[in-house]
Parts: C-alpha cells; structure tokens; sequence
C-alpha cells in the first residue's frame, strides 16, 4: 500500500553499511520513522532529502498501520540547509527536535505541532540577528506551550498569589512561601527567577512570532530562563536531553 505525506525530517540513524531509519513529524501522521534503502552510496538528491530539519514531500509503502514502511520517494520542498551550515541554529533546532520527540505520542497527527515546526524553521532562516540566542530560546518556549509542557512562571500555580519568584521543577509552577512550605515533607528544591525573566518569558509565549525580534533579553535573562527550561524538562523526563549535555560540553 502506497501512502504521501508531508514531513520534516527530525532524525536520520545510519543503520547496516548504508541504509538509513528515518524519522520525520508529519502533518497527518504524527511522528513516524521509515526505512530509506541505499541512500548513503551516492550523493544523490534523494540521501539530500533525508537530511535532519528538511521539509520534503514523501511516498512510503508497506502494509497499512507497518511500524517501518519503505521510503519509495522523497522530494525536497525546503532543505533549511542555512540551519544546517549554522552551528548555534543547528543545535538549537536540533534541541527542538529532541524534544518534540520526548514529549510528542508517536503516530497521533498533530497539525497544529508540524505547522509550529515549520513555522519555526522559517523563523530561524529569516532572521537577520547576528546573534539569535533570543530567538533560539523564544523558540523553544513557544514548542513547549504549542504541545502543553510549558512551565508556569507567572503567580503562584496553587493560590494564584502574584507575587511568586520561586519556581519549583517538581510542580512546573511557581509556588508562594505558604503553598509551597509543608509540614508534612522537606523543602524541596526551587530557582529563585526575577520579574525580567517572567516578562520575556510571557512575551514570548502571548506576542506573534513574527514580532519577537523585537523582544532584546540581556544575557543574564537568557541564561537564567535556559536554566530553568532545561530544569523544568529534567523533571519532565527524568533525564537530561542529550543535546542540552552536549551544548554544555562545548561550552567547558
């Protein structure tokens, strides 16, 4: 059985001596992995089309419901290869992958998410920034709250209390001293955040990607709201994304 869909391909394993499991989030098949036969022999445009963050139009065949259908065809629609040859934006679109596949349902079309990735993918090529950590971290809250895992740093997640600074991984929220503090249970681990991390963070989720150029965090405010993403997904995953270990390798 022949199917066609669109996809944008999230990761590429090389598997025997030059065949390829492919990964792609599709916009109506959710996230699906594929098998490409032979693509590693020749430089050719179809092993081109399999490259990690390329937009392509697929044909697949197997049998209906096959967890590994035969990629029979592959057309590149945008190679993003700028994002490619761009060492910071690679890492970071490639940390968005990581975690579209950690936090995503395999197979459950999503529409809204494929679109959120493209949009993304345009977003990235299309900024002028010389430095586009703003935007790399913009973007990244911008997945989490598209697929429902965005922290809450804004008033106390219990209570509703506004003045809340302490965020807390294990909860995802933002405690005040009262809901936070039990008799019952130690303390447990918090980041204190300030009022200039909130106020990018909240515009980066409520204003139009288009206009969060606008949005100029200092280095301070970057590093503080990275940290607590990458707390925040710890938590949510039980483990540490390998590509936040590798960004922090580099960076020794």
């Amino acid at each position: 059985m022949q199917t066609r869909t669109e996809g944008i391909v999230l990761r590429s394993q090389k598997y025997g001596e030059a065949d390829l499991i492919v990964t792609y989030l599709t916009s109506d098949k959710g996230i699906i992995r594929a098998f490409a036969k032979s693509p590693r022999k020749t430089k050719s445009r179809f092993g081109s089309s399999l490259e990690p963050l390329t937009h392509t139009r697929i044909s697949l065949w197997g049998k209906e419901h096959s967890s590994m259908p035969k990629i029979t065809q592959s057309d590149i629609i945008n190679s993003f290869h700028q994002i490619r040859e761009n060492y910071n934006d690679f890492v970071s679109l490639s940390k968005l992958s990581e975690i579209v596949l950690s936090l995503t349902p395999a197979e459950i079309p999503s529409k809204q998410i494929f679109s959120f990735f493209l949009n993304i993918l345009h977003f990235i090529t299309s900024s002028e920034e010389d430095q586009k950590d703003a935007q790399h971290l913009i973007a990244m809250v911008r997945l989490l709250a598209t697929i429902g895992y965005a922290p809450r740093l804004s008033g106390c997640g219990k209570c509703g209390a506004e003045e809340s600074y302490d965020f807390y991984p294990d909860s995802g929220t933002t405690l005040c001293a009262k809901c936070a503090s039990t008799p019952l249970s130690p303390a447990k681990p918090f980041i204190r955040i300030n009022n200039k991390v909130i106020h990018f963070y909240t515009h980066s989720i409520e204003w139009p990607i288009n206009k969060s150029n606008r949005l100029k965090p200092n280095d301070q405010t970057l590093l503080e709201l990275s940290g607590v993403l990458d707390r925040h997904l710890s938590h949510l995953l039980s483990k540490k994304l390998r590509s936040s270990e590798f960004i922090a390798g580099a960076c020794q």
